[in-house]
């Protein structure tokens, strides 16, 4: 009887043990649930947005064309749906063979599209922003786009690929449309900085360009063997990184111009 009391005592034990894995299991989905979802609801509206400013591009699969060359075929986006969803959009931000695809809104600091998404809807995924001193156009001496390191590869987290050579080797090149000009993007310099500084957008003359220019070629994580001239406008892309507290990792790159096609 004791022998049979015992095994009962142990049955229950086990079985409270295995009861409170499946609740701490549930519990863990249910978190990871309740991160994920916005995510990916941000993700799809993203991908609305994405499918009302392309309606009519061709896509690189079904020309037969590489990523690389997708640009030449998608066209520029349909800038009234754009202005007509949120006329704080300015720009579209786009990297072949990668996930960076997104519109650029401005809005009246750099903490409103954080939390936003660019119809306005409260978000943790944000918007890809334009930092609020910068000129609309694009026209200062240094521009600065912002996005969040998104779990699971979206918004600007693919800017920490740039941390390995091989990965700017592979995607050189970003596009930037505007309204009324295209511009390719080359990349020349990517570097871990402090949250707590800030970006030169305009300078007051060719020493102090220089010598931010050489400082941030020098602590580059790749190197480029690109350097740009004195009359070359300066695109930035800055996310979060995780080397310190309050860590960011930016790219820079030359905006180049694009012809009509």
């Amino acid at each position: 009887m004791r022998k049979e009391g015992m095994k009962r005592k142990k049955r229950r034990g086990l079985l409270t043990v295995l009861g409170l894995l499946f609740l701490a299991a549930g519990f863990c989905g249910m978190m990871a649930y309740r991160e994920l979802k916005p995510r990916v609801e941000a993700e799809r509206f993203y991908q609305e947005v994405r499918s009302a400013a392309f309606e009519t591009e061709e896509t690189a699969a079904e020309t037969g064309q590489d990523n690389s060359e997708k640009h030449a075929v998608r066209g520029v986006p349909d800038w009234e749906a754009l202005r007509n969803l949120n006329p704080d959009i300015c720009g579209w931000i786009y990297g072949p063979g990668t996930v960076i695809d997104y519109p650029i809104v401005q809005g009246p600091d750099n903490d409103y599209y954080l939390t936003r998404t660019v119809n306005g809807a409260n978000s943790i995924a944000g918007s890809i922003f334009l930092e609020s001193g910068n000129s609309r156009d694009f026209t200062d001496d240094v521009s600065v786009l912002y996005g969040h390191h998104i779990r699971g590869g979206r918004m600007f987290s693919s800017l920490s690929g740039y941390k390995r050579k091989g990965y700017y080797e592979q995607h050189p090149d970003l596009y930037l449309y505007l309204p009324e000009e295209t511009f390719r993007i080359r990349l020349f310099a990517g570097n871990v900085i402090s949250g707590y500084g800030s970006f030169p957008l305009r300078f007051a003359g060719q020493q102090e360009r220089q010598s931010w220019l050489d400082s941030i070629i020098a602590a580059s994580t790749f190197a480029s063997g690109i350097r740009p001239q004195a009359a070359d406008r300066i695109l930035v892309l800055c996310t979060c990184s995780y080397e310190y507290q309050n860590a960011r990792y930016a790219v820079y790159g030359i905006m180049e111009e694009l012809e009509p096609e």
